[in-house]
């Protein structure tokens, strides 16, 4: 459901499911948790979910928290236009740091 790789000093999530749950969002937790340690800067593949329900966005939510306690980034990466409407709606794209894809994102942990 979720698979890790880290290209340079950035770790990579691919969530590979089509809702974004909180069991997806624990999944995600646990992947990131295992890698806070060694990595600061998280680059989280969402291209291929196509619902966030309510708590997925906790999940999401808590995850940026845990990250960002830990002087850590993330950035969302390839939300279609359902996901993004949602996001946008809801202003968490205010909280978070969103990229439409994955060149961006590691261009944007350059800048940071």
């Amino acid at each position: 459901m979720v698979s890790a790789e880290d290209i340079g000093d950035v770790c990579v999530l691919r969530v590979e499911a089509v809702r974004l749950d909180s069991a997806v969002g624990t999944i995600i937790r646990n992947a990131v948790v295992s890698k806070l340690e060694t990595n600061k800067k998280f680059a989280l593949d969402i291209a291929a979910v196509k619902l966030v329900d309510s708590g997925g966005l906790g999940s999401l939510v808590a995850l940026l928290k845990n990250i960002s306690n830990n002087q850590g980034k993330l950035v969302l990466v390839g939300m279609n236009k359902s996901v993004r409407m949602m996001f946008e709606l809801s202003r968490m794209d205010r909280q978070f740091s969103l990229s439409d894809d994955m060149p961006k994102a590691l261009a944007f942990f350059q800048q940071v």
